[in-house]
């Protein structure tokens, strides 16, 4: 473990500092549109399966779109692109505050409105990636994304009290205004960045299409970072979807409804929040092999809410969950960032989000089915086991933990891959 005091030392880098504060206003304004969208939709049609339409809006512009998103952040300045996709969330969130907050509102308009929204997420989410290794620099990326993964579970914690209390009293319009506005502010912080950052832009020697399939090439080539691919989707699929469906059912059906959930909820983001702090402090010599093993702490809440155990054994087993993810989360989005050239960042990181959610909306429409015939628990119980043999499967991958991250006198990383060939 590294000293506590070196955790914030990204901060005092001006140019990471203005990032991070527009970003903890954003991550604010993401926490509140969830549950404000989705009480917006219920009272204007009481449906559920139009519900799972508008979720779904959200999210295929960011599967379809996430490797676009890549070569424009590696081709085009990234702060530009950034800038870009915040106000075209600015104009979505803000129009659709507008047709509420008048009563005007159709379903239609939502769904057009949530998809122009999740584009703005799919050209914003890869071109950060990269810009945090121009503000912070290969040396400290792990400590600036512990120090974002931590203000995205205060903010969380934060705007989940505050969402409930605005859709509450004044309604949701005003909680996806308050949304739409944190967009200006995070574009206001990124206008502020210096020219040298303003204008960096990578070669475009090559069109946008011949940019995606080098993105996919420098994965694919590159065996440890395609295992971390294939880990995130299987485990999206087979783990994590089957948790967000079915553990709520369980919470209602057995821990005594929506107070038991939301506890199960907090508990996990306090783990999120003292994830950041462990993986700020830890920077193991095998990174990929430590992602995925973290990764076996989250088995014990899918297996604990397949018996189902006592609320009291859950709020636990929910910590080491939230603690997972950030863990995992930043150990994968650093190692990318130290070992990936700086020209191929976007592109790369796009490809690991895209594993990361195309297979989860197949996985919630499977568990669901699947939990009505063989039963919840029975589906929660193989998802913990089979979390833990894919990943001790592909652990065996001599790529997964041959590679290895050293640290020289001087403080630096210094990086060790094993040999691979070129194309």
């Amino acid at each position: 473990m590294r000293p506590i005091r070196e955790m914030i030392v990204p901060l005092g880098v001006r140019d990471f500092r203005r990032y991070y504060f527009g970003y903890a206003a954003s991550t604010f304004g993401d926490a509140l549109t969830p549950l404000a969208i989705a009480f917006a939709v219920l009272h204007l049609t009481g449906s559920p399966a139009d519900l799972g339409i508008v979720i779904l809006s959200t999210r295929i512009p960011v599967i379809a779109l996430s490797l676009l998103g890549g070569a424009l952040g590696d081709r085009f300045s990234r702060r530009d692109v950034m800038m870009v996709a915040d106000l075209m969330r600015f104009l979505a969130q803000g129009v659709t505050a507008a047709l509420l907050l008048s009563g005007t509102v159709g379903l239609w308009m939502i769904v057009v409105l949530q998809l122009v929204a999740g584009m703005g997420s799919a050209l914003f989410n890869p071109a950060s990636v990269g810009l945090v290794v121009s503000l912070a620099g290969k040396e400290r990326v792990q400590e600036a994304n512990s120090l974002l993964s931590m203000s995205r579970s205060i903010t969380s914690i934060l705007a989940l009290s505050v969402a409930g209390a605005l859709v509450a009293t004044v309604g949701s319009g005003w909680a996806i205004l308050i949304d739409a506005a944190t967009f200006l502010v995070s574009a206001a912080f990124l206008s502020r960045l210096p020219r040298a950052v303003a204008g960096q832009r990578v070669a475009a020697s090559t069109g946008l299409l011949a940019g995606i399939k080098g993105g996919l090439a420098e994965v694919t080539r590159r065996s440890w970072l395609l295992m971390s691919v294939v880990h995130v989707a299987l485990t999206n699929l087979i783990v994590i979807a089957p948790f967000l469906v079915l553990g709520p059912y369980v919470a209602d059906e057995h821990l005594g409804g929506a107070p038991a959930w939301s506890a199960i909820g907090i508990a996990y983001a306090v783990g999120g929040l003292a994830g950041g702090f462990v993986a700020a402090r830890w920077k193991p010599a095998r990174p990929v092999g430590a992602t995925l093993a973290v990764f076996l702490l989250m088995t014990p809440l899918p297996a604990l809410l397949a018996v189902p155990a006592t609320l009291w054994l859950l709020m636990p087993a929910a910590f080491l969950a939230g603690l997972e993810l950030v863990i995992y989360n930043v150990l994968q989005t650093s190692t990318l960032q130290r070992h990936i050239p700086e020209h191929l960042i976007a592109r790369a990181g796009s490809v690991v989000t895209l594993g990361s959610l195309v297979a989860a909306p197949l996985g919630m429409g499977v568990a669901g089915a699947v939990a009505q015939v063989f039963g919840s628990g029975a589906v929660l119980a193989v998802s913990a086991v089979l979390a833990v043999l894919i990943t001790v499967t592909i652990l065996l991958v001599p790529s997964v933990w041959q590679l290895k991250d050293g640290l020289r006198l001087d403080g630096r990383t210094e990086l060790t891959e094993p040999a691979q060939a070129e194309t």
